[in-house]
């Protein structure tokens, strides 16, 4: 009787270890780790505005003639005294310098003087600037591009920090694929953006894994946007679960194997 009793017990303690380890090994797909898993017959089409001018911008602005005739233009592709910023030397290889848009939103030019820049787009900007150039310059061209496009993107991502892009358009896409992705503690469901609207913070969240990403206003990103992606539920539960949890783990198995050991000599010797 008592050698039955001894083995159901042994039998259940097995049991339970077979669980626990089963518990700790065993991984979980997550469909929170897919990117644009839903909505996916629904997504549309992404609209990306063109962007507009904005205060310290820099700008590369080039100006020539059609005639034969250079030396009047030349002096617009000068950079103007006091108009480089820190940031106004430009990237992508160029090494030229740029038109920095002051805090009141105006652009300083040698002769023409303040010109209001902020709030438009490159082709209205150079509208404007082909009509003043025109009292200097015979058969004026203008030419006007964006200089930097940066952004800060921090938590869950493989390189995080400040990125900065050669092009006028950005996405979150792009912001992402530049810092290396997320990690797989990463939030994908959850995703803040944090933009500058007029001196207004504005927080606008992203699902990475809705198709509805594309029709979000964060889609496309605006100049010194912060894209932050927080830390999941298993991380956090990581950072603050009980260290000595894995010894505590240990500590029962050994026991287990002890009580194996010590069942299977007394087996043995008919002890039991």
């Amino acid at each position: 009787m008592l050698r039955n009793n001894l083995t159901i017990l042994f039998l259940k303690l097995t049991l339970c270890l077979v669980v626990l380890a089963s518990c700790g090994s065993s991984k979980k797909i997550d469909k929170d780790f897919l990117y644009f898993q839903t909505e996916r017959d629904n997504i549309g089409t992404a609209i990306m505005k063109e962007r507009v001018i904005q205060v310290n911008d820099v700008l590369g602005i080039q100006v020539i003639s059609k005639t034969l005739n250079q030396q009047e233009a030349a002096l617009f592709n000068m950079p103007a005294a006091g108009n480089i910023g820190d940031n106004s030397s430009i990237s992508a290889g160029q090494s030229n310098f740029g038109y920095l848009v002051g805090i009141d939103g105006d652009l300083d030019l040698p002769l023409i003087g303040s010109i209001k820049a902020e709030g438009l787009t490159k082709n209205q900007l150079e509208k404007i600037l082909l009509d003043q150039l025109s009292q200097y310059i015979k058969e004026p061209s203008v030419s006007v591009r964006f200089l930097q496009f940066s952004i800060n993107i921090l938590g869950e991502v493989k390189s995080p920090g400040l990125k900065s892009f050669p092009i006028d358009r950005v996405t979150i896409i792009d912001a992402i694929s530049a810092a290396g992705d997320l990690t797989d503690a990463g939030k994908r469901r959850d995703i803040l953006v944090i933009r500058d609207d007029k001196g207004k913070k504005l927080y606008i969240q992203v699902d990475m894994t809705s198709g509805s990403l594309f029709q979000s206003p964060a889609y496309q990103l605006q100049p010194n946007d912060i894209v932050y992606v927080g830390a999941n539920l298993n991380k956090l539960q990581n950072l603050y679960k009980n260290p000595n949890s894995g010894n505590n783990f240990r500590t029962v198995t050994s026991s287990l194997s002890l009580l194996f050991s010590i069942f299977n000599l007394l087996f043995r010797f008919k002890v039991i």
